[in-house]
């Protein structure tokens, strides 16, 4: 390996293969400032200027600091193993600067931007073959699931990067339509999605158009779900308040007969009362579940002065048979 001193001026720092270049941080800054260069940076030569292999971070802050130089190790194919040297130039610059940055933490988003950069230049079997082994140990399981990701719209990433789309949602995603994701935009940059919650809201709004025999971005617009970002809501009842809007879109019958146990079940229990009412399984009896915790005897006593207060209640009539109540009131 050749020592090189270069002016960082000279190199390409937003180069496609550096996938995972960040801008350097203070600490970087200062380090370099104080003390000067410790690790040498990765160059690759030939016809033309150096190509920067790796090292972007150390040459964006040399690049500020005037007279300096960056220091670099020229890579020869003659220091690669054969198979490596072999591949064209845009592989062996992605693979060389994995290895470069071999220990590293990487994010579902950098997996991703990784092996955006390897289908580029040689197709899904260069993903496999020489990103994928470098990037997770054997039998792990977001392997897979990045390839599924890859059939998403690269505009998914940054909604990946930022944590408001998990990776294992990959699958879910891609089995919709450009017009129901395009409507889905909205939801999916305003709420920090679980896998689970994700699920569950793609899974109804597909069941109820479906039921409906209308496209999904239809049911989506006339579910409400849509009007509710731009409420101020916090997060978390931003994401509970969607879920229930596609959830009643899916179940409307259910959802009313929940609302109206539950606004009767308000009449029902006294004020302050440790007892819960709750209804059968599905609505399928006229019954009600009344569940409580008492850690006395004293609060056992109220517990049962309220669960008598309830049998006396005008509207428990009504709650016991809410499923047969014509009048959603």
């Amino acid at each position: 390996m050749q020592p090189l001193f270069l002016h960082p001026r000279d190199l390409d720092l937003d180069a496609p293969h550096l996938f995972w270049a960040t801008p350097p941080d203070d600490a970087l800054t200062a380090s370099l400032a104080s003390i000067g260069q410790t690790t040498p940076a990765l160059v690759f030569t030939g016809e033309g200027r150096p190509v920067l292999a790796a090292g972007a971070r150390r040459a964006a802050v040399l690049r500020t600091l005037r007279g300096r130089t960056l220091c670099a190790v020229a890579v020869e194919p003659q220091d690669m193993e054969p198979e490596l040297a072999a591949l064209p130039e845009p592989l062996r610059l992605g693979a060389v600067y994995l290895a470069s940055n071999l220990g590293r933490a990487v994010t579902d988003a950098m997996a991703v931007a990784a092996a955006r950069y390897f289908v580029a230049a040689g197709g899904p079997e260069a993903y496999e073959t020489l990103a994928a082994p470098r990037l997770f140990p054997d039998g792990d399981r977001r392997g897979a699931l990045v390839s599924r990701w890859l059939a998403l719209p690269p505009a998914l990433d940054a909604l990946l990067e930022a944590g408001h789309v998990p990776l294992g949602a990959a699958g879910a995603l891609a089995a919709l339509s450009a017009a129901t994701l395009d409507a889905l935009w909205p939801l999916l940059t305003a709420v920090r999605w679980s896998r689970a919650n994700l699920g569950n809201a793609l899974t109804w709004l597909s069941e109820a158009a479906r039921l409906a025999g209308e496209a999904p971005e239809a049911t989506l617009g006339r579910s409400g779900a849509l009007d509710l970002p731009g409420r101020g809501l916090s997060p978390n009842d931003l994401a509970a308040g969607v879920l229930a809007a596609l959830r009643r879109a899916r179940y409307p019958a259910t959802t009313t007969l929940e609302a109206r146990f539950a606004a009767l079940s308000r009449t029902v229990t006294p004020k302050g009362s440790k007892a819960r009412l709750s209804p059968s399984q599905g609505f399928e009896a006229d019954a009600v579940i009344v569940t409580a915790t008492a850690k006395s005897p004293a609060e056992l006593a109220r517990i049962a002065a309220d669960i008598a207060a309830m049998a006396a209640a005008p509207d428990l009539p009504r709650l016991l048979r809410v499923a047969h109540e014509d009048d959603p009131a």
